[in-house]
């Protein structure tokens, strides 16, 4: 999405070390892999997902990071005013999942290329972006509902409720904390804690990898 701003930090490369640990002792050096990293608003799926990336490509592996932000139906500022008119709009039904899901199939299948929405933030806008992926190993999808996808090679949950990302959605100023949003964020909360129990690996609060299933 442009207009989102991402900020590493030492832990954040640490941890996309662990994890490139535990991946590296499973898989062997990838072909086409992908990977999906979920949790709720603000919990650090940007950063674990750039983390990574950037450890990955230390070790010589060509990645690429995907937001499920550009696959929201509408633009966040429309997207924000139809939950307005009423929370039943709240939930996976306002994101292309499936545009998700096809991305991932073409790229495991060798396309050269894939198409795929841009999410103009400050513009409340949605335009296309073409990306070459032919040389790409391992692609990286991160967003609050992605593991309700069931492709991916790696799925990684990112164990922090909405209170307690607070302070770090504040940093980003995506949001205006008010009564609605945090029950637009309780609503997202049950979703999301379905998806848990579907990932390989857990982290906590600290980014620490508190359970691995590879």
């Amino acid at each position: 999405m442009i207009g989102d701003v991402i900020n590493l930090e030492q832990k954040h490369l640490e941890t996309a070390e662990n994890i490139y640990k535990i991946i590296s002792e499973t898989h062997q050096k990838p072909q086409k892999w992908s990977v999906g990293i979920c949790g709720e608003s603000g919990s650090g799926k940007s950063v674990t997902a750039f983390a990574l990336k950037k450890v990955l490509e230390e070790k010589g592996i060509k990645s690429l990071v995907i937001q499920m932000d550009d696959y929201f139906k509408l633009p966040p500022k429309s997207n924000h005013e139809n939950r307005q008119k009423s929370l039943k709009n709240v939930g996976v039904h306002e994101v292309y999942l499936d545009k998700i899901q096809e991305t991932v199939k073409k790229f495991k299948e060798g396309e050269s290329f894939i198409t795929k929405p841009l999410v103009h933030y400050i513009e409340n806008s949605v335009t296309e972006e073409v990306l070459k992926v032919e040389d790409i190993q391992v692609l990286i999808v991160e967003g609050t509902y992605v593991l309700d996808i069931d492709d991916f090679d790696v799925s990684i949950f990112i164990d922090r409720t909405y209170k307690d990302t607070y302070e770090n959605r504040m940093k980003r100023n995506r949001d205006v904390q008010s009564d609605f949003i945090e029950r637009v964020l309780e609503i997202e909360h049950g979703i999301i804690r379905q998806l848990k129990e579907k990932a390989d690996l857990i982290l906590d609060k600290n980014y620490h990898i508190i359970k691995s299933e590879l």
